[in-house]
């Protein structure tokens, strides 16, 4: 199916490393212009030398999403290199600490709010009044099931978390009327480079032999039986990023392996 990303403008934010790295190459190879955003800006170079290598073309947007006037100057700076911005991925997120509620700081819950709900929110303030003034916009927010179920030693992530899905679809019912759709895709346990980081965390103090019986605990416990990988959550976020999904506003669909089924 061809989802006509051609030309398109698509800023994706944190997308120097992990999964909105993926999802920059490959919404380049779909022919989308991709505006490179994080903080790392080795990683906006290496994700901007990955999208050129598929064929593509990409340029910095780096900066701080949780300083509203950074974020501001950066949608300013797409939109005079590419004329527009058509496509946000609201992706950028930080994982403090992987810890009880009681063992975290209110330091890194703090720090994981900014990023997550507070970025979100920065960079959907500075790009809607372009979109609402051209009548088209796609605004693809990236949230996880342990935001509509909650998770241990996720605690605040997934507060902040759970507060980009109420966001973004009260936003879809103000943007609606311009034509503009915002949904949210919300993955279970996916191969991330966050989610391997924080394996070998795990095997690093428990052992090999603890870390292989709880995988096996966390894949019985997804119908499929398997762990997502990138591809299927940036599939998900191809779709709703085009025309194809253009009835569809303020929806949750989640890439979880049927772990979460929610009505």
């Amino acid at each position: 199916m061809d989802l006509k990303l051609k030309g398109k403008v698509a800023l994706i934010t944190g997308a120097g490393s992990g999964m909105g790295q993926h999802m920059a190459i490959e919404f380049a190879k779909e022919g989308a212009k991709i505006a490179v955003n994080d903080v790392n800006k080795d990683g906006i170079a290496e994700t901007i030398k990955q999208v050129q290598a598929a064929g593509g073309e990409a340029m910095d947007a780096g900066c701080d999403i949780t300083d509203f006037e950074a974020a501001k100057a950066m949608i300013a700076k797409i939109e005079a290199a590419y004329g527009r911005v058509d496509i946000v991925v609201n992706n950028a997120a930080v994982l403090a600490k992987h810890a009880l509620f009681l063992e975290t700081t209110p330091q890194e819950n703090d720090k994981e709010i900014k990023v997550i709900l507070y970025g979100t929110m920065n960079v959907t303030r500075a790009v809607l009044p372009g979109m609402m003034e051209r009548k088209y916009g796609k605004l693809v927010t990236i949230a996880t099931d342990a935001a509509r179920i909650g998770q241990e030693r996720e605690v605040s992530y997934s507060a902040a978390k759970g507060g980009v899905v109420a966001f973004s679809k009260s936003v879809a019912r103000e943007a609606g009327p311009s034509n503009i759709n915002v949904n949210i895709v919300s993955p279970g346990a996916t191969n991330s480079p966050m989610r391997i980081n924080n394996l070998k965390a795990y095997e690093e103090k428990f052992g090999k032999e603890k870390l292989e019986e709880r995988e096996a605990k966390v894949r019985r416990v997804y119908p499929l039986r398997r762990i997502g990988e990138m591809e299927d959550v940036t599939n998900a976020v191809l779709f709703f990023a085009s025309d194809v999904s253009r009835h569809m506003t303020g929806q949750i669909v989640s890439v979880s392996g049927g772990f979460t089924m929610v009505g």
